[in-house]
């Protein structure tokens, strides 16, 4: 129990001194610069900036004469950064945005198609269902992955000419590879369903220019976080072309989702926007760059690494088959060992979830992977003493004390 403020700071002390000690490979986290961090301490936290959707300047509350200048103000910013013409910063997470989507555009009794948890969904619309007011009016069904975790393009075009979905919804948190929005899009016009994507874990590499922006390729809407490959506060958007979606999903969003959108992060959200301007496209090739030579020393030290055929990943992920010798959690093995990264979350196989964007922040370059698969090894597979590893990993990230691609 809290006494005193200085129990606050000493705990958060501790943190600071634990974290900046790990060797983070957690793919849904990043660090923010301090810049960018020094934008979170603001008074918009303690103000109400509710407003009419398509109309953000007929405001509910007096006084946000600076914050509706500042808001719209990175709406322009994630405008031109994301390519969408109509822009929704209300969401304080990737999570909220997508359940936004997903209840504007579908009536009672509709159908989506989305990525399952074992295949690295986001678990968005089927933990919708769980709700007993969802799971009387939404109907979800799964896309095929082939052997390299990308999309099954052939089943998925038999999937939906069969079932007639109203929304298919392509991305999760565990994209490898461009999902085939641009070829799916001749059939959405054909059969009449929405094209949604889940942007949350590539945000930063399409704001960066390498992964293909889902709105250019055909997408009606798009949404995802702020704060995954994208290095900004934690929060959550809505972006599209269409205006009458837009209108639907923000009608849907507020009130019924959020009324205070926790407008503290909008600064911080400008300023990393900004940054990503400046430093996004060399960001991006290096993580991808790193992605790929991680991967290849990962499996040159014996493990199974998937997407093999189509050059391991495109993005910030690595998915890592842990073999038959790890049992289940492997992640918490690691973490003993302060090596960060994320089991398998549907709990049905050994494998792992790397990411490179948070190593990457910190100037780990490919010449750095290598030592980064040997602690991995070390620890899953020889099953060193995890304070010798930690140790070691101490070491390495001892060497990477700054920001890369920042301001």
């Amino acid at each position: 129990m809290f006494k005193s403020l200085g129990d606050l700071d000493a705990l958060l002390e501790q943190h600071d001194e634990y974290r900046s000690n790990c060797l983070n490979l957690i793919a849904s986290e990043n660090f923010t610069s301090m810049k960018v961090r020094s934008y979170l301490d603001n008074d918009f936290g303690n103000r109400y900036g509710c407003y009419a959707t398509l109309n953000p300047s007929v405001r509910d509350y007096t006084g946000n004469k600076y914050i509706n200048e500042f808001e719209m103000a990175t709406h322009e910013l994630m405008k031109e950064v994301f390519h969408g013409e109509y822009v929704d910063l209300r969401p304080i997470g990737g999570h909220m945005a997508g359940m936004s989507v997903v209840l504007a555009l579908l009536d009672p009794g509709d159908l989506v198609i989305e990525v399952s948890l074992e295949n690295w969904g986001h678990g968005l619309v089927g933990p919708m269902c769980q709700v007993s007011h969802f799971n009387k009016t939404i109907n979800v069904k799964y896309m095929a992955f082939d052997e390299d975790r990308a999309v099954d393009i052939a089943k998925l075009e038999a999937q939906i000419r069969a079932e007639k979905p109203k929304l298919v919804i392509f991305g999760g948190s565990g994209t490898l590879f461009p999902e085939p929005v641009r070829q799916f899009r001749p059939l959405a016009d054909e059969l009449g369903f929405y094209i949604a994507y889940d942007a949350s874990h590539v945000t930063g590499l399409i704001a960066g220019g390498l992964f293909p922006n889902p709105l250019d390729e055909g997408a009606d809407i798009m949404f995802g976080s702020t704060h995954k490959s994208f290095p900004g506060p934690q929060g959550g958007f809505v972006t599209s072309n269409n205006r009458d979606m837009m209108k639907k999903v923000g009608e849907t969003l507020s009130p019924s989702l959020v009324t205070s959108h926790h407008l503290f992060r909008i600064p911080a959200l400008a300023a990393s926007l900004l940054e990503m301007k400046t430093y996004g496209p060399a960001y991006a090739k290096q993580i991808v760059a790193n992605s790929k030579a991680l991967a290849v020393a990962l499996e040159k030290v014996g493990f199974n690494v998937l997407g093999k055929n189509r050059g391991f990943s495109e993005s910030h992920i690595i998915l890592v088959d842990a073999g038959a010798q790890v049992k289940a959690g492997p992640a918490k093995h690691l973490e003993q060992a302060q090596i960060l990264c994320s089991d398998d979350f549907s709990g049905a196989s050994p494998e792992i979830r790397i990411g490179t964007s948070e190593i990457t922040r910190r100037g780990m370059k490919e010449e750095d992977m290598d030592a980064i698969a040997q602690l991995i090894y070390r620890s899953l597979i020889l099953k060193e003493d995890a304070g010798v590893v930690a140790s070691d990993v101490k070491a390495l990230v001892a060497k990477f004390p700054d920001v890369a691609f920042a301001f």
